[in-house]
């Protein structure tokens, strides 16, 4: 079959062009059939030579679907706001080590046993979830790859804009809801019911829906469309749950059920007992895929934390710095809270909101961080085209006593400055990511870096 093309600066002669809507559609169209398209989908186009067509995303999935048809053997989805890519590492770490070849695909890009997909080897988006054409492509690629176990995120983004529509999948998954992406969504109800998707419209009904009683409104919109579910969370209502959680600098001890059954002392080198419902969601999906809840058990303590998500990166002057890269409310909260379990001086926070993003989300997470941590310093976390000094300010109104600094760089070297035994430096929002984005502009900028230099520079 022909190439499937979605962007008509990709397009070369005889491929197949899908014209998604968007305010250039005439413009695409025309350069697609300049550049030597075959054929030509559009929803709407004044163009005589292009075929009408009701949903040209769907179309584009299942046209990649056709052109791509090989994909691992057992595939699983998850959604929500926070937590998709730490459950999809760990289940792609417990399937590695009960022996199958996994590969996991989302916010951090594409890994096969843990170990990343460079970019010259095959390109992935810098998307949580790939347009369709890549996705399936990729699906394919791991196939041939012999990966028979792979995870995916699917961000709300993907599912309304159908990239990963046309995926056979055997489970999915939503670990939690909180507002995020309004920018795009506008609503928390439309929000929510676009990652409702996954499960009406992707995930076969008779397969496994993996949700959280403990999360009362999922359960119970996710149970209106397929009842084959399986629970988990810290109620013990859940088919798993956790009891006893005992929290310790990088450690989680805790007790696990699994209906009739209770292992004891399961330990995780993990931080932050938010930790706990990401561990139980993977091992239910795990179960979802037919793996043994006591091989599971078993391989938990193995499992590694995920890069930028609660990492201590260097320990100075007595103290801990980390980076994380919760940059919604309720992933800051979360956060926040679990540094300050384990803190024994002060709790120094660094952290920013991104611009053209939800504006809702600037007030409150000042407001959580005033009440959580010792010290606040606002700075930059990707302005875009907005003037970073309003993002600050909308922040600051609900951090009344934080200390600004625009320039990142300056506002992590303050903060390690600032350094005494026991404190923890937490430097929010970015975790993993290597870029800061100032208008146009893509600046190098990697936090973890930052805080190294500093470190050696103040020793």
């Amino acid at each position: 079959m022909k190439n499937i093309q979605i962007n008509s600066k990709h397009v070369e002669p005889g491929d197949i062009f899908v014209a998604i809507p968007c305010e250039n559609v005439e413009q695409n169209i025309f350069d697609a059939f300049q550049k030597g398209a075959d054929i030509v989908f559009a929803e709407h186009s004044t163009n005589e030579n292009v075929i009408l067509v009701k949903d040209a995303r769907l179309l584009a999935s299942r046209l990649s679907r056709f052109n791509y048809p090989e994909h691992p053997e057992t595939c699983v989805a998850i959604t929500g706001t926070n937590g998709k890519s730490s459950v999809s590492h760990f289940l792609s770490q417990i399937w590695t080590y009960l022996g199958k070849k996994s590969a996991n695909l989302g916010t951090l890009g594409l890994f096969i046993d843990q170990q990343a997909v460079k970019p010259e080897e095959f390109f992935i988006p810098n998307l949580t979830t790939p347009d369709a054409v890549t996705f399936h492509k990729v699906m394919e690629y791991l196939q041939n790859s012999q990966v028979t176990h792979c995870v995916f995120e699917a961000s709300s983004h993907a599912l309304e804009q159908k990239r990963c529509h046309s995926a056979v999948i055997k489970a999915a998954a939503f670990t939690n809801l909180a507002s995020d992406h309004l920018d795009y969504h506008k609503t928390r109800k439309v929000y929510f019911a676009t990652k409702l998707k996954l499960f009406s419209e992707i995930l076969p009904q008779d397969m496994p829906a993996i949700v959280s009683l403990d999360f009362s409104d999922i359960y119970e919109r996710v149970s209106e469309i397929n009842s084959n579910l399986i629970t988990f969370g810290i109620s013990e209502k859940n088919d798993i749950s956790a009891q006893n959680i005992k929290v310790a600098p990088g450690k989680i001890i805790f007790d696990l059920s699994y209906r009739d059954e209770v292992f004891y002392d399961v330990e995780s080198n993990l931080l932050g007992d938010f930790q706990v419902m990401n561990i139980l969601c993977a091992v239910a999906l795990g179960l979802a895929t037919g793996f043994d809840i006591g091989s599971m058990v078993k391989v938990l303590p193995k499992i590694k934390p995920l890069e930028g998500r609660m990492e201590l990166v260097k320990t100075f002057n007595g103290g801990d710095i980390y980076v994380d890269f919760a940059h919604t409310s309720e992933g800051l909260r979360t956060a926040l809270q679990c540094f300050r379990k384990v803190c024994r001086g002060r709790l120094i926070c660094v952290f920013g909101c991104g611009g053209n993003r939800d504006v809702s989300k600037r007030p409150e997470m000042g407001k959580i961080a005033h009440e959580i941590a010792d010290i606040c310093i606002v700075t930059d976390d990707n302005p875009r085209q907005e003037a970073p000094e309003e993002i600050r300010q909308q922040i600051i109104k609900t951090c009344p006593n934080a200390i600004e600094i625009g320039n990142r760089r300056d506002a992590i070297k303050y903060a390690v400055s600032l350094m005494q035994p026991g404190d923890i430096v937490a430097v929010m929002g970015r975790g993993h990511e290597t870029h800061q984005i100032y208008a146009d502009e893509n600046i190098p900028f990697n936090d973890k870096e930052v805080i190294l230099e500093t470190c050696i520079n103040l020793t």
